[in-house]
């Protein structure tokens, strides 16, 4: 019990309420009973309430991260500006992707619905794209470093 703190009994919470919401989406409609229910489903309370619990987590979620960033600056400002500058980097190389294009369509993709957009593919495909380079980037770093850190020099 010594453990037991608010941060643990709060994620407990956070967990038992995403859970039991879960639980309220099992029971919708099939699709094979219609339009008409699903579209009924759409505007129930257990729909409502999983959307607006999500939406919270997010912008819940959001502001622990500006918070830390902000508690890191005051703490560890060198390695957190260095991590700010990785994420600039980062979106940087995404929006080279998003710029660039990809030659994958919808119909290419073979994407069911004609809801989805040319938009939605391209922000995917870069996205992807951006998470494969960083992910290459940063295996090619693991094995490089050590190699840099035998040419360092230690003079201080």
């Amino acid at each position: 019990m010594k453990n037991l703190n608010f941060i643990n009994i709060f994620k407990f919470a956070l967990v038992i309420i995403g859970v039991g919401s879960s639980f309220l989406l099992f029971n919708g409609p099939a699709v094979t009973q219609g339009p008409a229910a699903l579209a009924e489903f759409r505007e129930s309370a257990e729909m409502d309430f999983a959307i607006w619990f999500t939406i919270g987590l997010l912008i819940f979620a959001m502001a622990v991260v500006v918070g830390f960033f902000i508690w890191s600056l005051i703490i560890q400002p060198k390695k957190t500006i260095i991590s700010i500058i990785g994420l600039v980097v980062c979106f940087l190389v995404y929006l080279v992707f998003m710029g660039i294009g990809t030659t994958d369509t919808v119909q290419s993709l073979a994407l069911k619905g004609n809801t989805i957009s040319q938009g939605v593919v391209d922000t995917t495909s870069a996205g992807i794209y951006t998470i494969a380079f960083c992910l290459i980037v940063g295996f090619i770093v693991i094995l490089i470093g050590p190699f840099l850190g035998r040419y360092r020099s230690y003079k201080k």
